[in-house]
């Protein structure tokens, strides 16, 4: 079986099916996740360490995977190896493995997925350190670089919708769409129009939207999707670039506001083994974490889970071992100790 679109500079040719013999794809991303999981119990230079983590696990989804083309392709091929149960589990299990190892892992483990892993993250962590190395200046948008930006948002907006009308809506270059709703969402976070944390929401909008195309048979290409593919696909390579020009503004923008993946991933999260709290009577309050935090996932020293990424910078560089990793399973299972019942009197 071959796969929709043939990806770029395979280390393999042929991908090997996970019930007809040895699964290089899959074994290359459990090894992965197993080298994270290793490395996360390590306190020394941890985030260093996770830098290089990303940098492999980006040359392992461009040179070995195969099923996915991106996030909205691991949702589109998760599903459609569900239909396939029944009739051709070879096929099913080879589109259904990567979504399973990594919802597993998540629930096991926390969502070192997004934190340690996904290509697109990492590409926006790079942005991300160009932002820390040349930090904007604390000041207020003033009226004219508003009218400057704003003017500018709407220029790509127009250039995109007329770009649209000679094309099919939503199928060829339907990334697109996606970069002008992100670009108008940090533009709209920036100005102080609308809030960081209620417009995550819309990530729900993003799932629902490739889940009812992927349910319809329509193909919506994702961001990164032109670095996995041969498929000559400009619009996923300017989506990508706006994604990376967004996060010189807004940290991890991709994540926050339209990850379809991230906000499954955030909702199993509540429901993971493992996950960040604070350590009783050590925090104070400092803030340390919450800056430390690319997306603004703690607050007052209280991590929200569906927005943590596990990537343990809060817990590495809090100074006074404020945050702690917790099995929350284990908690769950202990049975608190019933008091020790008074002796009675003799009488």
């Amino acid at each position: 079986m071959q796969p929709e679109r043939l990806p770029l500079a395979k280390v393999f040719t042929v991908p090997f099916l996970s019930l007809d013999g040895t699964s290089v794809e899959m074994a290359s991303l459990i090894f992965l996740f197993l080298v994270v999981i290793a490395i996360s119990a390590v306190k020394r230079r941890r985030q260093l360490v996770r830098r290089f983590v990303q940098a492999g696990s980006f040359l392992v989804f461009y040179f070995v995977v195969y099923s996915c083309l991106g996030v909205f392709g691991m949702i589109r091929n998760g599903l459609y190896g569900m239909t396939l149960l029944g009739s051709a589990y070879s096929e099913s299990f080879y589109w259904l493995a990567l979504p399973v190892v990594i919802i597993s892992v998540t629930l096991l483990h926390g969502t070192v997925f997004c934190g340690w892993i996904c290509p697109t993250g990492t590409v926006q962590d790079l942005a991300g350190w160009l932002r820390k190395r040349f930090p904007l200046r604390k000041e207020r948008l003033t009226r004219g670089k508003l009218i400057g930006l704003a003017a500018f948002v709407a220029g790509f907006l127009v250039l995109l919708a007329w770009m649209g009308a000679k094309r099919q809506l939503l199928l060829e270059d339907s990334s697109v769409h996606w970069a002008a709703m992100l670009i108008l969402l940090c533009y709209l976070v920036l100005a102080g129009v609308i809030d960081d944390i209620p417009s995550r929401k819309l990530r729900v909008v993003s799932l629902a939207a490739i889940f009812l195309t992927a349910v319809s048979h329509l193909v919506v290409t994702s961001p990164m999707h032109f670095a996995f593919t041969t498929r000559d696909d400009k619009a996923s390579a300017l989506t990508t670039l706006v994604i990376l020009v967004s996060s010189l503004f807004v940290l991890r923008p991709w994540c926050r506001y339209l990850c379809p993946w991230g906000y499954l991933m955030g909702f199993l999260h509540r429901f993971s083994r493992l996950r960040i709290q604070q350590a009783p009577g050590q925090c104070t309050e400092c803030g340390v974490c919450s800056t430390t935090c690319d997306v603004a996932a703690i607050k007052n020293g209280v991590v929200r889970l569906e927005h943590c990424q596990f990537c343990y910078s809060c817990v590495d560089r809090c100074p006074n071992g404020g945050l702690r990793v917790v099995d929350m399973w284990s908690q769950q299972g202990e049975k608190p100790a019933l008091p020790a019942k008074k002796a009675e009197d003799p009488a």
